[in-house]
């Protein structure tokens, strides 16, 4: 079995993530095939020096590479890699934090922008999930490709949408951010479908508190727990509604608003505002919370909208982006290994040193 920190040397192109798992995995994977770049987990620790080849495609995840999410670590890592590939890609899944001045996120957010400056002078080409990340990342990045594409759904797609649904309001994803949806104006959810003769579905790894376990046991919840991928596409082509609780202007770069829209489900957004942002408009192809609903009808034509946006960044459309984007910046800013050695100083790249 290979070591985590011992990668293959035999590939010509590498999809990079940070280790464990989650929902950058799961993107990475969907576009790793087509791309010819199987996933490689890269660790402080991982022995890098004898990786050379064609694409180096890096998903980026502050988080998911350093826990304070300043992986100063990563940039270093890449210039020295940088000389060795023909190109260099990097997806962009998040920028920086941002807080109140009593926060971390406050004190961190500097270094974390610094990061990601460094991180798209360095790259080929990059994409990202929001027009407004698109809009800082383009103050620092050179004149290469680069796109902006809301995530897509890791849980499967429906070809077609059928207009007929079960009365079910289904509240899918991770235990924190299904608990967000259930703790919305103290338990608004539950209020909504006893009053909409609705059933709610619980999708997702088990909920720790438990309390609030007992509360959906009490409310008549169906528990479903944690599903296959077939399974939760099932259960999302079958349901009427699904409510997350998400930021709206961070609403396109989450993988439950974008599975309920690769479904045809009605999305309920609870949100603190409703600005339009990445096309999305309030209850046009979302419903702006609990109230907004003003009938059956009403859903299905706000899920048929919320189909037709996601549509143009499908599974299918975002991997012939990656291909692309791969095709239009071959050559790189750097030449092929064996026309410029590995330390040189070509390959230091540019930007504040970390």
């Amino acid at each position: 079995m290979l070591d985590r920190f011992q990668l293959p040397m035999n590939m010509a192109s590498y999809s990079i993530i940070p280790p464990g798992a989650g929902g950058v995995r799961d993107y990475a994977s969907i576009l790793s095939g087509p791309l010819h770049a199987p996933l490689l987990e890269l660790a402080e620790a991982t022995e890098t020096s004898g990786l050379s080849g064609d694409l180096l495609l890096v998903h980026f995840s502050g988080y998911g590479f350093q826990a304070r999410g300043v992986p100063a670590w990563l940039v270093r890592r890449l210039r020295q890699m940088r000389p060795r590939f023909n190109q260099v890609g990097v997806v962009f899944h998040e920028l920086f934090a941002s807080g109140p001045p009593w926060s971390s996120a406050f004190w961190l957010s500097g270094a974390q922008k610094r990061i990601a400056r460094e991180l798209v002078a360095l790259a080929d080409f990059w994409v990202t999930n929001r027009e407004e990340s698109a809009r800082w990342l383009s103050r620092y990045a050179g004149p290469v490709p680069h796109k902006v594409l809301p995530v897509f759904s890791n849980v499967g797609e429906l070809d077609t949408v059928d207009g007929r649904r079960q009365d079910t309001l289904v509240v899918f994803g991770s235990a924190e951010v299904r608990s967000k949806v259930y703790a919305w104006a103290n338990g608004q959810v539950f209020d909504y479908a006893k009053r909409s003769q609705l059933q709610i579905h619980d999708i997702g790894p088990t909920i720790g508190d438990v309390s609030l376990q007992a509360r959906l046991s009490e409310e008549g919840v169906a528990v479903r727990g944690k599903l296959s991928a077939d399974e939760v596409s099932a259960a999302l082509a079958a349901a009427r509604l699904g409510a997350v609780a998400y930021p709206v202007e961070f609403v396109a770069k989450s993988g439950v608003f974008a599975a309920y829209c690769a479904h045809g489900v009605c999305p309920i957004l609870l949100s603190s505002s409703y600005a339009t942002h990445d096309g999305l408009v309030a209850n046009e192809h979302f419903l702006a919370g609990f109230n907004a609903l003003a009938g059956d009808s009403r859903a299905r034509v706000v899920g048929s909208n919320a189909r037709a946006w996601y549509e143009p960044h499908r599974v299918s459309a975002a991997q012939a982006a990656f291909q692309a984007l791969a095709r239009g910046s071959v050559g790189g800013k750097y030449p092929v290994p064996g026309r410029v050695h590995a330390g040189s100083e070509q390959g230091a790249g540019s930007g504040v040193t970390v």
